[in-house]
């Protein structure tokens, strides 16, 4: 999904009872201070002299968790947020969302979810709860789920472009497509610098026929980020499928500009240079593909291909024997053929 926004809400006390311990609140109010300067490890150490000095202090045990989770110690700030929520009889929405997300960064998909719903329960107007356990639900394929909750973000916060885009995404995957189109277009209403609307509109007018709508969505999304790799990489196929070849290895060839690690630019450029008969070109493609991911079943598939035009029939043997073992069934077709 989109990266965390990660709100950090603290402040300093001022109510507390006349008598609580005074030496652990000034500790307190200087880690607060220095947190504030980016100063994390003076934070933490006067947060540390906090609690020594006052082993119930709340306030201290969450702030200490966010310093923890901005200096990515994550196991230590789930502590920290844990014993916070234990003290913390408000029933605060803060402690159980951050905890959320370092489950979710350590990739403890189901804790994270379980916060994210718990922290909704607590404030029913926490759209980033919402939204990541919305997410969550669709990494898991409960599609359903997911647009619940990504529109239950997008219903207590109605400019989240994000949440938009990813509705869409569920809404497609559900065979809504009216639904998903419709949302894209809010999601680059909303913020016309979003690539991932772009390419995902593109992408879905494509399957349904909308070449030139399809089009025109690849190009917003290069106008919107002209440094991004991927949307070249997908208006060029679609010329290519087109037939418009230079437009499409005009595309190719940007791609791999911006990001020369990028296996798919090279393994579609390949592709045209097969189409175009530049085989020892089209190698070459293939070869830098293959150099990036080792596993990259298409690009032995299509390098096989070329070998063929060649007359290399043992390296086209070997490549699609590849591609086979990579998941590529098609390659058993020409092994069958071409290399009994």
């Amino acid at each position: 999904m989109n990266k965390f926004y990660l709100t950090f809400c603290i402040s300093v006390v001022c109510n507390f009872v006349i008598g609580q311990n005074e030496q652990a609140i000034e500790a307190y109010n200087q880690g607060i201070s220095a947190f504030n300067n980016k100063d994390f490890k003076s934070a933490i150490d006067n947060f540390d002299r906090a609690i020594l000095l006052d082993s119930l202090f709340a306030k201290a045990y969450y702030n200490r968790g966010v310093c923890k989770l901005d200096i990515k110690k994550y196991p230590e700030a789930i502590a920290d947020f844990t014993k916070n929520m234990a003290l913390d009889s408000s029933k605060s929405d803060k402690s159980v969302y951050y905890r959320a997300q370092c489950y979710y960064l350590i990739k403890d998909k189901e804790n994270a979810l379980q916060d994210y719903l718990n922290a909704f329960n607590r404030n029913n107007q926490n759209a980033d709860a919402c939204y990541y356990s919305g997410g969550i639900y669709y990494e898991q394929g409960k599609f359903q789920e997911a647009v619940q909750q990504f529109t239950n973000a997008i219903n207590i916060k109605n400019d989240f472009p994000e949440a938009y885009n990813d509705r869409a995404s569920a809404k497609r995957q559900l065979n809504d497509n009216n639904g998903a189109i419709s949302d894209y277009r809010e999601a680059t209403k909303l913020n016309p610098k979003l690539v991932a609307a772009y390419n995902n509109l593109g992408s879905i007018l494509r399957a349904n026929g909308d070449n030139q709508g399809a089009l025109v969505e690849y190009s917003y999304a290069i106008k919107a980020n002209p440094n991004e790799s991927s949307s070249y990489v997908k208006r060029g196929r679609l010329k290519f499928e087109l037939q418009d070849y230079d437009g499409a290895m005009l595309d190719f060839n940007k791609a791999i500009a911006l990001n020369k690690n990028d296996p798919y630019a090279f393994n579609n450029r390949g592709c045209l240079k097969n189409k175009l008969r530049d085989f020892q070109g089209a190698i070459e493609d293939f070869n830098n593909a293959i150099k990036i991911d080792v596993n990259y079943g298409y690009a032995y598939y299509n390098r096989g291909i070329a070998k063929e035009n060649i007359r290399d029939m043992s390296g086209a043997c070997k490549d699609w024997t590849e591609a086979s073992l990579n998941g590529i069934t098609s390659a058993k077709q020409f092994l069958d053929a071409d290399c009994n």
